[in-house]
């Protein structure tokens, strides 16, 4: 083999060897930019203040497909591209917090075939469960921030009453998963708000927080609160409530009942009152309809 023959051998190695290189580093980067264009698509509670695509979400996860309140149901709405996971939080009695919907008493018998309330019994117990339907476990709290992190964002209903005992835990996996930028904490039990507010002026934070209000109860509306939600039944949302919080700069989301059948009709008639969340039993149908009114 010639001197010229040996140099371009090497020539063709030496470049066989950068295409291989330069196309490893396309594929980390082309990683990379997937990574940051999901984060970047990800929408933060503060921009249901933004001119508005209203919010698509999730009841308790993909509930009409997967059983409520579980992470397979959490995973499969992360699938579909939905904006945001509603779930329910309790707090068990060896302080774990837990997701289930349950009763205002705390009871499982619905969604679990078991006659205690969550807030008598222990993690271990709890954990042993099975839903009536799907045969799936219970998640925690710290499961959901996990599997959510920089993925959805959360919007937590505190189920639990007992405000000066739960609100500590859920501030506590909040900090420790830095998840302030993907969550928002609704409850009925309004006195949550003066735990965040004392809580976002002593750490410089800007929670959000959602006054939930039952069917009928519109007339007990506060449009006071300046940078937080009120929640309402989609029958009860109007234009005229949907005006006023927004001219007090507030949100308005949605909600379905967990046993409401929903169609295209019931979602536009919500759009149409400039609803800033939707909280949908078919989130995916929502969603879809949603993207075909505006560039989402």
């Amino acid at each position: 083999m010639s001197f010229i023959e040996k140099i371009m051998k090497s020539l063709i190695l030496l470049i066989i060897i950068l295409l291989c290189i330069i196309a490893s580093l396309f594929s980390v980067l082309r990683k990379n930019l997937v990574f940051i264009s999901m984060i970047k698509k990800l929408r933060h509670p503060q921009d249901i203040f933004s001119p508005h695509i209203p919010f698509i979400e999730a009841h308790c996860g993909v509930n009409k497909e997967i059983f409520q309140n579980t992470l397979e149901s959490f995973s499969k709405a992360i699938e579909y591209g939905i904006d945001s996971l509603e779930t329910d939080v309790w707090l068990t009695k060896d302080n774990v917090l837990v997701l289930v919907h349950a009763s205002r008493i705390g009871g499982l018998k619905r969604y679990y075939n078991h006659k205690g309330n969550i807030q008598d019994l222990n993690w271990d117990e709890i954990s042993t469960l099975r839903t009536i339907k799907d045969n799936l476990t219970m998640p925690r709290m710290i499961d959901v921030l996990e599997l959510a992190k920089n993925k959805i964002y959360i919007d937590l209903e505190i189920k639990d009453p007992r405000v000066d005992l739960v609100f500590p835990q859920v501030i506590k996996l909040i900090e420790e998963y830095d998840f302030f930028d993907q969550i928002s904490i609704c409850s009925l039990h309004h006195e949550y708000y003066n735990k965040i507010e004392e809580y976002n002026k002593k750490n410089n934070r800007n929670l959000l927080f959602g006054f939930g209000y039952r069917k009928n109860q519109t007339n007990l509306i506060d449009f006071t609160k300046k940078g937080n939600t009120i929640n309402i039944h989609w029958k009860e949302t109007t234009k005229e409530i949907c005006a006023k919080a927004h001219e007090n700069g507030m949100g308005v989301v949605s909600w379905f009942g967990l046993d409401e059948d929903e169609n295209l009709e019931n979602y536009k008639s919500v759009i149409e009152t400039g609803a800033d969340v939707i909280v949908a039993n078919y989130p995916l149908i929502a969603k879809k309809y949603r993207d075909s009114l505006y560039e989402a």
